[in-house]
This record gives C-alpha cells, structure tokens and sequence, in this order.
C-alpha cells in the first residue's frame, strides 16, 4: 500500500484511532470482569446471618466526565450502613454485660484487593 506524503498524517492519525478505540474496549472488558468478580467474591464472602446482606451486592457504571474515565462502584444496595460496622469491628450497647464487641469480619477488603490482582492481570493481558 502506497501513501502519499500529504496523506501520511491522516493515515496515522486512522491508526492511533483505531488502537485508542481497541485499547478503551479492553480496559472497559478488564474493569466490568474485575468488578464482576468482586461483586461475586462479596456474595460469597459476606457474613450470612439471613442472607439478604450477602444477597444485596451490586455494582453500577460511575459517571464519566469524558471518554477516557471508565469506572464501576462495587456497593450493597440495601444494608449499606451495615458495610463499616462489619468490615471494621463495633460495639453493641445493651448487652447482659455492658459493651459487647463484635469481631471484624473483614470481607470487602479481601474481595478489593482480589479485584487489584484481577484488573492488573487483565490490563497486561
């Protein structure tokens, strides 16, 4: 394929285009399976008293400022307020003896850093 010289600078723009575009898309595919993992692991993962904790975790789009940000929020839809006192530990005011503290059951930091390892490994993909 022969270019002319007045063409060559379109012709590399075409083609930085079509990498830029190729490269969104899959760092777009490595952030939806990364947080699709998440969401899984924290299903799985969660303390499981009832169930309806465990069972209310989602994630949704972030929004974009310009075509270049890509972001998805891991969050639970119900039980939000319940994510700290779980992850970190609380005490229970009004139990037999007083203060009572609750154990950490530290979920959501394994299921973000999981995440991490998979978002890396698919970007070097």
């Amino acid at each position: 394929m022969k270019i002319k010289a007045d063409e060559l600078s379109s012709e590399i723009s075409k083609i930085l285009t079509e990498y830029e575009d190729t490269t969104l898309d899959k760092m777009k595919d490595a952030v939806d399976k990364a947080t699709k993992e998440a969401v899984t692991d924290l299903k799985n993962e969660s303390p499981k008293l009832s169930g309806a904790y465990a069972k209310s975790w989602a994630s949704k789009a972030d929004k974009q400022k310009n075509k270049w940000a890509y972001a998805r929020v891991v969050y639970n839809k119900k039980y939000y307020r319940l994510t700290h006192l779980l992850e970190k530990g609380h005490r229970v005011v009004g139990a037999k003896n007083g203060r009572t503290w609750v154990n950490a059951r530290q979920h959501i930091s394994k299921a973000e850093q999981k995440a991490v390892q998979t978002l890396i490994e698919e970007i070097k993909k």
